[in-house]
């Protein structure tokens, strides 16, 4: 089990969420859409992971190819 994750981008719109999700999951990288809930409103996190640090490192280049310049690896 990998020590690493990516957020692929955050956000409180529940439809650019999905829009993310649909872009990284069509390019077979499996992902998730975490609800986080902040006083009185949702934030949507789409996140792919855990990762070893290597394979952190080739998928966030490969999702930034995408167009998501903004995914960042993190600590799972």
């Amino acid at each position: 089990m990998g020590k690493y994750k990516i957020v692929v981008g955050t956000t409180n719109k529940k439809k650019s969420a999905q829009h993310q999700y649909n872009l990284v999951t069509r390019n077979k990288i499996n992902a998730d859409i975490r609800i986080y809930k902040m006083d009185s409103r949702e934030l949507y996190s789409v996140e792919v992971g855990p990762y070893s640090k290597k394979q952190a490192l080739q998928n966030v280049d490969k999702i930034k190819g995408l167009g998501i310049t903004n995914a960042f690896i993190t600590r799972a």
